[in-house]
């Protein structure tokens, strides 16, 4: 596994999820996590071509996508939303 891969993909998620449309309702619509991470991904890959996103590049993106939803999470708890 090549961290700076992984490292790669995981900060671009976690960038990318700052212009990702957030409905702050997660509890009403179960479908509202995929979305998010669904188009925190593909605003990271869209520009990349198949063969210069390698799987460790793939997995930080997934990851960082899904620890920035936990942060927005958390986020709206403290601002009591």
């Amino acid at each position: 596994m090549s961290g700076s891969d992984y490292g790669a993909g995981w900060r671009r998620a976690h960038m990318a999820a700052q212009g990702v449309g957030f409905e702050p309702t997660p509890h009403l619509d179960g479908d509202q996590f995929q979305r998010f991470v669904e188009n925190t991904m593909a605003l990271v890959l869209k520009d990349k071509r198949d063969d210069e996103v390698s799987e460790d590049f793939m997995c930080g993106v997934g990851e960082g996508a899904v620890a920035a939803w936990e942060c927005r999470m958390q986020q709206e708890k403290k601002n009591g939303c």
